[in-house]
């Protein structure tokens, strides 16, 4: 099986559950692609959350890349 991985950003927010990951629709083949992608574009990331979620963020606390089956099973741990 394939493993997609995803930049995944865990984000702060003024909805209930306040917290949660949220996760990009472009994928990586591999897990060290999508971290070189971090690492390069890291303000546009920040900047591309800060737009999309508007007044409702109130800061974003980590960025990492996984799959989506392992920010499932993390957002479900925090409620959603």
């Amino acid at each position: 099986m394939i493993k997609a991985f995803f930049i995944t950003a865990l984000v702060h927010t003024i909805m209930t559950p306040d917290t949660g990951w949220l996760q990009w629709t472009q994928s990586y083949a591999t897990k060290e692609a999508c971290h070189e992608v971090i690492w390069k574009d890291f303000d546009k990331i920040h900047e591309a959350i800060k737009n999309n979620m508007g007044m409702k963020l109130i800061g974003i606390l980590e960025l990492r890349c996984m799959t989506y089956d392992e920010a499932l099973k993390l957002n479900s741990k925090l409620g959603h």
